[in-house]
């Protein structure tokens, strides 16, 4: 092997090494930056927020914008958002104004920015609200499941709890219903049980309505649709 073929070797494993090592957050007069695993600064501690990086790149804030930087600390999209989520299947959450909407990596709206609140995709869906409805989109933006409920929880287990008339109960993926909207109070599946709560009694349900045990009435810490407010 050449001379010249080992020097191109080398920078290429050097470069790999690179873009594979983990960048490690660290915190300096209030301020949030990264240190690769030696302890080098990459980028120093500027922001007042930052996730980690996902997809190659990473939600940051500066002076209560959210933008989005790469590992060289480069800003790829700027800092124009009021609110943002981590990238996920290509696309981000993020709020402009009063509404959301989901861009790509060269920060084009890929779902226009039409939703008053919005999830983050699992499985290619994702939860939208538009005014008092609630349904769910795919990743085109098209409506898998018509803004139709009043609450719409994330889907867990190939199922995800709903409210209808004040009711809950639980659809699939083609908006099929499942278990019937007899329920005060619904959360997600989770190893194959849900919490629901039916007048003023607590308890486990399977994956087709079916009583499984007793359960405390204090709804559980985890395993939850979220809050109407996210």
């Amino acid at each position: 092997m050449s001379k010249k073929s080992v020097v191109v070797l080398f920078l290429f494993f050097s470069v790999c090494a690179v873009k594979g090592q983990d960048l490690i957050q660290f915190y300096e007069k209030g301020k949030v930056g990264f240190r690769d695993s030696s302890g080098q600064v990459i980028i120093p501690a500027q922001y007042d927020a930052c996730g980690d990086f996902s997809e190659g790149l990473a939600l940051a804030v500066d002076h209560e914008m959210r933008g989005y930087i790469d590992r060289h600390g480069e800003i790829v999209i700027p800092f124009i958002y009021t609110n943002a989520a981590t990238f996920s299947n290509g696309v981000a959450r993020v709020k402009s104004g009063s509404k959301y909407g989901f861009i790509n990596h060269e920060n084009r709206a890929v779902i226009p920015f039409e939703y008053d609140e919005a999830g983050d995709f699992n499985n290619g869906i994702t939860r939208v609200r538009k005014g008092s409805n609630w349904g769910y989109i795919d990743l085109s933006g098209t409506e898998m499941i018509s803004l139709q409920y009043e609450y719409a929880g994330n889907f867990r287990e190939g199922l995800a709890p709903v409210r209808l008339h004040n009711k809950w109960g639980y659809i699939d993926l083609c908006g099929s219903v499942i278990i019937p909207f007899e329920y005060d109070q619904a959360h997600d599946f989770k190893s194959g049980q849900a919490w629901v709560l039916q007048d003023e009694k607590a308890f486990y349900i399977d994956k087709i309505g079916r009583f499984i045990k007793k359960a405390e009435k204090e709804t559980p810490n985890s395993n939850t649709p979220g809050k109407e407010s996210d």
